[in-house]
């Protein structure tokens, strides 16, 4: 049952992709990887609309089959390879206040590269956005990082190694538990309150953390990402 609560969803999609093609309409475990996203939004209680934007003909008609969903196209330029989805989002948020007599306490961009992503951690991001009014500008989901940034290197222009900033590990690698937690964003969710987005920023000023677990949290970039999100979709369903 959905909670009555005016909070929106955009996903933006492009047709293009560096590391795979068509990737949101690909088959995954039966289905385009942009249907497990999408039937994960419409079922989220905290959601009222759920807007998916492209610049892609065959990337609409595939998701037009799911019903619910608003499909919308948008220009090209906003897809360019390299260019930050913000640009797209805050757009379509734009054109549909002009069209809406209502204005959302909260809007989400969601990501179709987040197929394990579960209804109940869009409805925690949104909830927590929510009850955090006045201390919060943003909600972003994030998973705890296996790499720390004081254990990454940077090689320079002799081919030597160096520490991108002062480490520890000085002589010799060190237990991972003598580090602190760090964390990275998984990209599933960014939810924020609209003035935020409207003023040109996905989080705002006090972002709060959504932290979710690694086996929810694959970002599908490349193949080797694509497999071992389809084995585990095949064992969950």
């Amino acid at each position: 049952m959905k909670t009555g609560r005016e909070v929106w969803a955009i996903v933006p999609t492009r047709s293009g992709s560096t590391g795979l093609p068509e990737k949101n309409i690909r088959e995954i475990a039966g289905r385009p990887l942009l249907h497990y996203m999408l039937t994960t939004a419409l079922a989220a209680r905290n959601l009222t609309r759920v807007m998916l934007t492209t610049d892609s003909d065959r990337t609409a008609e595939v998701a037009e089959q799911i019903s619910g969903v608003e499909v919308m196209k948008h220009d090209p330029a906003f897809s360019v390879s390299g260019q930050p989805s913000f640009g797209v989002f805050q757009y379509t948020l734009k054109k549909c206040l002009e069209k809406s007599s209502v204005k959302p306490e909260a809007v989400a961009l969601l990501r179709v590269t987040t197929p394990l992503c579960l209804s109940s951690d869009i409805d925690n991001a949104i909830e927590l956005l929510l009850s955090k009014r006045g201390q919060a500008t943003s909600v972003l989901s994030v998973v705890k990082s296996d790499v720390h940034p004081k254990r990454v290197y940077a090689i320079d222009k002799e081919g030597v190694l160096h520490s991108r900033e002062e480490s520890p590990e000085r002589d010799f690698p060190l237990p991972r538990q003598v580090f602190d937690d760090v964390y990275i964003r998984n990209g599933a969710i960014y939810s924020a309150l609209p003035d935020v987005v409207l003023k040109g920023s996905l989080w705002g000023e006090k972002p709060l953390p959504y932290i979710m677990p690694k086996d929810r949290s694959i970002n599908i970039n490349d193949e080797v990402d694509f497999i071992l999100a389809e084995q585990l979709l095949k064992m969950l369903l």
